[in-house]
């Protein structure tokens, strides 16, 4: 899925070499025409983008302002796991919506920034990653956690927003665990290891 926010060349090469299905939230419809994507759908109240008439795609509009559009499309997407571009950097605040919006959905999405991707962490997580990988916990509630084979493990510490955090964290062994015991935490972590992630997530088990 392409937003409106900041998306890079690379990424955009890497949504064509991807071959997926391609879903743009509102005024992420700009840099698929821009960039000649093949568009899957359109979501969001469409605010910032012409009139859709005689497309392609099909076109899912939700006019409810209590809900921004990658909410919207959180909610109309039936997918394993999706991969979003265009949601962090830029403006603070559409980035901090962007956490508050996975925070809060049941589908499993991987937001993508320049550096880092960020994901709602399952309550177990088992990963085996290069020594001395950047993971990070963010706590998004009052959370209690526990792991294994990280530099500053979690264990017996109450993680809070305005509280403790385990962020510039890395893992010290190649195999680490991550239980998340009551609460809801971010996990943060390079983009060079996504594709190392994704073939270990938990998809089939992972409930926010």
């Amino acid at each position: 899925m392409i937003g409106g926010g900041k998306v890079n060349k690379s990424q955009i090469d890497d949504i064509r070499i991807s071959k997926k299905q391609l879903f743009c939230a509102d005024s992420g419809l700009n840099y698929a025409i821009k960039y000649n994507l093949l568009i899957s759908g359109l979501i969001g109240d469409l605010d910032s983008v012409d009139i859709q008439k005689n497309v392609y795609y099909p076109v899912y509009q939700d006019l409810d302002q209590n809900t921004n559009d990658l909410e919207k499309s959180l909610h109309t997407i039936n997918a394993k796991y999706i991969i979003c571009y265009g949601f962090l950097g830029g403006r603070m605040d559409h980035t901090l919506a962007s956490f508050n919006a996975i925070s809060k959905s049941n589908q499993i999405a991987f937001l993508i920034g320049e550096e880092d991707v960020c994901v709602v962490c399952p309550k177990y997580l088992k990963l085996e990653l290069p020594l001395n990988t950047r993971f990070s916990l963010f706590p998004m509630d009052h959370t209690n956690a526990r792991s294994k084979g990280l530099m500053w493990n979690v264990d017996g510490i109450s993680m809070n927003p305005n509280g403790k955090i385990s962020t510039s964290n890395e893992n010290v062994k190649s195999h680490i665990e991550v239980w998340i015991d009551n609460g809801l935490a971010l996990a943060i972590f390079p983009h060079s290891v996504l594709q190392i992630i994704l073939e270990q997530w938990p998809f089939s088990t992972q409930v926010n």
